[in-house]
């Protein structure tokens, strides 16, 4: 089964990141790991970060049913623009405002999460709008390592967390420091593209 791009119009909505090559890498990788996704049997998935909604929409298209989807975004634009993007596509989703995870109490067997991995200012990450669609601090991981110091809370006994980074984010320490405190990580797929070294890991419970 090839994973195609799902159906989203952000017209309405130039403060919401338009999909671009992330974005086809992600979809990638979860074609490329499209049988674990569906032997797992996830009942809960959560995009974080959501802006335009193709990679719940994707995941969808995948598990379409049997599991229930949610996402969140800081923006609030982002989350009409999913919202549409999950109508488009005939996802019925719950998408809240939200930084992260904060007001989310349960956890989830999948979680996506394309987050601001660009190496910026780090006063750049408190901007608005589609500034902080791609800010990611000083080493591109300000908002990254935040998700990350939380995971356990939120990813069930048997859950994946796919992630996506940047090679300057120093991959390496990522992986021993989640290492530490208990987590597998695997490399799902890597793409160069021009200016970036891009890469889809997945996160679990040892």
């Amino acid at each position: 089964m090839s994973l195609q791009t799902p159906l989203y119009n952000l017209n309405d909505f130039p403060d919401v990141y338009e999909p671009s090559e992330d974005t086809h890498l992600f979809i990638d990788a979860l074609e490329k790991d499209m049988k674990h996704i569906i032997n797992s049997k996830p009942t809960l998935a959560c995009e974080i970060g959501c802006g335009s909604g193709v990679l719940i929409a994707a995941l969808a298209k995948i598990l379409k049913s049997t599991c229930c989807y949610f996402c969140t975004d800081i923006n609030p634009k982002a989350c009409i623009a999913t919202t549409r993007t999950a109508k488009m596509n005939k996802v019925p989703l719950e998408c809240t405002r939200m930084d992260l995870t904060t007001n989310l109490k349960c956890k989830f067997d999948i979680i996506l999460f394309n987050p601001p991995y660009v190496l910026t200012e780090e006063l750049e990450i408190f901007g608005c709008g589609l500034n902080r669609a791609f800010a990611g601090g000083l080493r591109g991981r300000s908002v990254t390592d935040r998700l990350l110091n939380n995971l356990n809370d939120i990813l069930s006994d048997n859950g994946v967390c796919y992630l996506l980074l940047l090679k300057e984010n120093n991959i390496g320490e990522i992986g021993e420091k989640m290492g530490e405190k208990g987590f597998k990580i695997k490399l799902v797929i890597q793409r160069k593209i021009p200016g970036e070294h891009l890469f889809v890991y997945k996160f679990s419970k040892a």
